[in-house]
């Protein structure tokens, strides 16, 4: 059963509806019934619910997300925590934090409560979620055979969808947010580069990853952006996310191979069925042509950024504690070591050039918000990738639409578009560099169209 929403419980709280003790202790023990969820519980938070609820009793000034329970992905830095991002090779020489990354202190001086870490792809590098030192999370569908959770924000993004808690924070640097929504049937949301702050965050590519919330709706998702990007100031109130008029919503589907090449039938069906309730509420749905998105595919699946920058980081460590590694993880990181310096250079200045053509045809197309599958297919069977020798391939198509965005340099949003009881599928809605507020004001209009739809 899902949580309330971001606001919802915050509101409860306020109201007196709802003791943030309670709430917490609730998230905890289900916390501890989920196998593979988190890496650490932090047990902790109870008490300092406990603090908030006298306070909040005493009729004292508290901050605007006071009490609401979080979770954190596996990489980002807690004061008093070692950070170790999925791995064990990282216990050999992690150290105990001594202040909080940018936008876990930003949360936490709001009032939020973390409840623990949430496990991860090792080092974030991989779409599918999968990690053998801590258990592997499982999808909220089809549990009966064990499905990938999608990563590498796994663990917090099933805990969303698993009601322990009603957001997380994750991150996103071909996918990593929007593919473990759109496997879990939430939201998630790949921010533009630079919005919010990497400080105090394990890196996996510097030039390409993005902090993201994922959570129950897109409010969640806008309220906890506006914190994390420094823009609530102290004593105000949670921003309000006005939607649009569904009339004034023009939504461009590109006819490239995100949308139709090696597609799922169950992606495709949910699509356009998608499609087709957004027409029939107002929206405008226009079809445009726009190869940089192959372009965008073709140089993540062949020549990505992300394999020599994290190639750079864990080269020695690689070579001193290569056992230690996920073994797939440890397979992609050392194809980075054949990229020399004039063919990263060559792929820097690929990657501005098709983030100058995404931004041309964009315009061209007079397409504000992009709209395809975040993934285009459903969540395979853990039973059926595991130990598999075309698991790369299975990894590069379950990455290949998001990844898109990261190549552009874009912000994007996964909604799900599915029916109940149905196989999970994300709608991505993405738009251009710094569209971010834009966009999530047409995802808000777009996600209650979806929803009055598939609940009818």
């Amino acid at each position: 059963m899902r949580a309330p929403t971001v606001r919802r419980l915050l509101d409860a709280f306020a109201a007196g509806e709802a003791r943030c003790e309670t709430v917490v202790a609730q998230a905890l023990a289900a916390a501890e019934r989920s196998p593979g969820v988190f890496t650490r519980i932090d047990a902790d938070a109870l008490e300092q619910a406990a603090r908030i609820d006298q306070a909040r009793a005493a009729g004292e000034a508290l901050p605007a997300l006071a009490g609401l329970p979080l979770t954190l992905k596996d990489l980002f830095n807690v004061q008093g925590q070692p950070t170790l991002a999925g791995s064990k090779v990282l216990q050999h020489e992690a150290v105990v934090e001594a202040a909080d990354a940018v936008v876990v202190g930003r949360l936490r001086g709001a009032g939020a409560l973390f409840i623990g870490r949430a496990n991860m792809s090792e080092f974030a590098f991989s779409g599918m979620g999968l990690n053998p030192h801590y258990g592997n999370p499982q999808c909220i569908w089809d549990r009966a055979t064990g499905r990938l959770p999608g990563g590498s924000s796994s663990g917090g993004a099933v805990g969303v969808a698993e009601g322990i808690t009603p957001a997380t924070i994750g991150s996103d640097t071909a996918g990593s947010c929007r593919v473990p929504a759109a496997f879990n049937g939430i939201v998630g949301v790949k921010p533009t580069y630079g919005r919010l702050s990497l400080r105090g965050v394990y890196p996996l590519s510097p030039t390409s990853d993005a902090p993201g919330p994922l959570a129950n709706d897109v409010d969640g998702c806008f309220i906890l952006d506006h914190v994390m990007r420094g823009a609530l100031r102290h004593g105000e109130a949670l921003p309000k996310l006005p939607a649009r008029a569904a009339g004034k919503v023009r939504l461009v589907v590109p006819a490239e191979s995100v949308l139709v090449d090696d597609v799922d039938a169950e992606v495709a069906a949910a699509f356009e069925r998608a499609l087709g309730w957004l027409q029939d509420a107002g929206v405008v749905v226009a079809r445009a042509r726009l190869p940089a998105l192959d372009d965008c595919v073709d140089m993540f699946s062949n020549r990505a950024v992300a394999v020599f920058e994290a190639w750079q980081d864990h080269a020695e460590r690689l070579q001193q504690r290569g056992d230690e590694y996920d073994p797939f993880v440890r397979r992609r990181m050392r194809n980075g070591e054949s990229v020399n310096a004039e063919a990263r250079r060559a792929r820097y200045q690929e990657k501005a050039a098709l983030v100058a053509a995404c931004a041309q045809q964009m315009r061209a197309a007079r397409a504000e918000v992009l709209a395809y599958p975040a993934t285009p297919c459903i969540p395979p069977p853990i039973a059926e990738v595991e130990n598999n020798p075309r698991i790369a391939d299975i990894n590069l198509r379950i990455l290949r639409n998001a990844s898109t965005v990261n190549y552009f340099d874009g912000c994007a949003v996964s909604l799900p578009c599915h029916l109940p009881d149905q196989a999970p599928v994300g709608l991505m809605l993405s738009a251009g560099n710094g569209d971010d507020r834009n966009l999530y004001e047409i995802a808000a209009t777009v996600e209650s169209v979806l929803n009055n739809a598939r609940m009818k």
